[in-house]
């Protein structure tokens, strides 16, 4: 498994590199790869693991986050607009994002990141509501990459726009504006 001592932070070149395309069938090097992302997002939401493990909790890691140049990630977030808080959890490799709403939005708390360790509060990246993506889904009892088409809406659209810019060498800090600058609606509005 990762730990933070793994994560590559902002200024790190490999985290400005466009990655390269995974070749399939996964070699043993990416598939522990790709288990190790995974596994980091799963644990990093259990308060006593993060603990135990001196982690970072996060919804989406990313391989060049770990210095690993190819085009996978994981991620693990529940879609807590959903009033069935669907869990949305997979490791993807050789992502496409093939269609997205117009409509934009935020998440009014910003965005955060496992590899920018700078305070980036009151700031906004604006994503798309809802995205259309193909790619790879590792399934993980027989290690083989199974090939879908999905659509993610909200919240889980923004983390996997998050992470997948991440394989094209952009952070979300290389989109932020003040909020009173952004075309876009927030996600949620909080409530006093």
């Amino acid at each position: 498994m990762y730990l933070n001592k793994d994560i590559c932070i902002e200024g790190n070149p490999i985290l400005r590199e466009k990655c390269k395309k995974v070749k399939l069938p996964l070699s043993q090097e990416d598939l522990d790869c790709l288990k190790n992302l995974y596994q980091y997002v799963v644990i990093s939401e259990i308060d006593s693991l993060v603990a135990q493990y001196g982690i970072k909790p996060g919804v989406g890691l990313a391989a060049p986050q770990v210095g690993v140049d190819k085009r996978m990630f994981a991620i693990n977030c529940n879609d807590f607009l959903d009033p069935k808080n669907t869990k949305y959890s997979f490791a993807v490799v050789n992502p496409e994002i093939i269609g997205y709403s117009e409509e934009m939005v935020y998440l009014p708390g910003g965005e955060g990141c496992l590899s920018v360790v700078r305070d980036t509060k009151h700031l906004v990246t604006p994503r798309h509501y809802a995205i259309k993506f193909r790619a790879g889904i590792l399934d993980m009892t027989t290690n083989k990459i199974k090939m879908v088409t999905k659509t993610l809406v909200g919240y889980p659209a923004i983390v996997f726009q998050h992470e997948y810019d991440h394989l094209d060498g952009i952070m979300f800090v290389d989109k932020m504006y003040p909020v009173d600058e952004v075309n876009a609606e927030p996600l949620f509005e909080y409530e006093d």
